[in-house]
């Protein structure tokens, strides 16, 4: 087990060399996204998650794809082979399809840094490290996403030693002392599904300001997290750029354009708020719940129903984009004292898609 961080980081890498085998005019891009409770005051619950994350456009043909991309796509209902491939699109066509892989680090601490083991209502240690592959299709009004995810909670996941790290050089803030009761290690699969549809109706709103913004839903199936949740989107501002994508580090979703070329407008510079809200029906969160196949003394039981806010400010000039959130989600385990709050950054550079 020593060596599967490396092996993930390996795996992480394999799917890049076909990637860069596109031609160079492909649109692609490079996203860096960063959660951190410290950036809302607070240094506990869900305190850290960063993701690096690459995305780059697809020809729409599937014998082009890999095995791994055709499998993706097969999930999202690009092809539409069945009924409900046709509930989850729009009459018009696949436009793009982009695939994207990630690596991603989360991390979760108590609010008390000297004792050895989470007091009663704080949430308990524990650290993931894991590798994300997503593919997205497109249309004009919707857009599906289907992400595979595999990595490792436990001692390999490296938590412990990135926020001591970060606690010793950056922010100056205690050293935790009870990660030897943090999730035990254990090897994680999840499939996630995410369907978003524009919100037609505002596209009535005109320049100067601008308004657009879609409802979403999908799931997550695994032993790392599996749930399903109902979402809805806004956002306003100047030149509505034609992508989003989250600040957050968010399994799931990462690739970058919410619908086909035919959807918001592309200018070289935008700036626009948004707020988001989202509602999980969780049933296992190897976080909280602890492992599948392992004991944990510390694990606590997971809050079936919760809600999560979000919103920020955005802006981008060419290919460069930067977006501030401010998050906050209701009470996540039994008898939770703190609600967990935090922010998040994301700096993205790359081409129109």
């Amino acid at each position: 087990m020593k060596h599967w961080t490396l092996q993930l980081i390996a795996l992480c890498l394999l799917p890049v060399n076909h990637l860069a085998a596109e031609p160079r005019d492909t649109p692609w891009a490079l996203a860096v996204q960063w959660d951190n409770d410290l950036l809302t005051g607070t240094d506990d619950g869900y305190t850290n998650g960063s993701r690096v994350a690459f995305t780059r456009a697809l020809k729409l043909d599937a014998p082009e794809h890999s095995l791994l991309q055709r499998f993706l796509r097969s999930l999202t209902g690009a092809d539409r082979n069945n009924f409900f491939d046709d509930l989850r699109f729009d009459k018009s066509a696949v436009q793009n399809i982009q695939f994207g892989v990630g690596l991603s680090q989360l991390m979760f601490t108590p609010d008390n840094p000297n004792v050895p083991t989470p007091p009663a209502g704080e949430r308990p240690y524990a650290g993931w490290l894991g590798a994300e592959f997503s593919l997205q299709a497109a249309s004009e009004k919707s857009a599906n996403t289907a992400t595979l995810s595999i990595g490792t909670t436990g001692k390999n996941s490296y938590a412990e030693e990135s926020q001591d790290w970060v606690h010793q050089n950056i922010s100056d803030s205690p050293i935790f002392q009870g990660w030897d009761s943090q999730a035990p290690s254990e090897l994680t699969i999840n499939l996630h599904f995410d369907h978003k549809t524009r919100l037609s109706f505002l596209d009535d709103f005109k320049r100067p300001i601008e308004m657009d913004g879609f409802y979403e839903w999908g799931a997550s199936l695994g032993n790392f997290r599996t749930d399903a949740y109902l979402g809805a989107f806004l956002r306003t501002g100047y030149n509505l750029p034609a992508s989003y994508t989250t600040p957050r580090v968010q399994l799931g979703s990462f690739t970058d354009t919410i619908f086909g070329k035919n959807g918001a407008k592309q200018t070289d510079f935008s700036f626009y708020g948004f707020v988001g809200a989202r509602t999980y029906a969780i049933l296992h969160d190897i976080a909280l719940d602890g492992p599948l196949f392992r004991d944990w003394a510390e694990s606590v039981d997971s809050e079936p129903i919760v809600g999560e806010i979000t919103f920020g400010v955005a802006a981008q000039w060419k290919c460069i984009e930067l977006s501030l959130a401010h998050n906050l989600r209701s009470d996540e385990f039994d008898g939770q004292q703190n609600r967990s709050r935090y922010g998040s950054v994301l700096f993205r550079i790359g081409t129109q898609f």
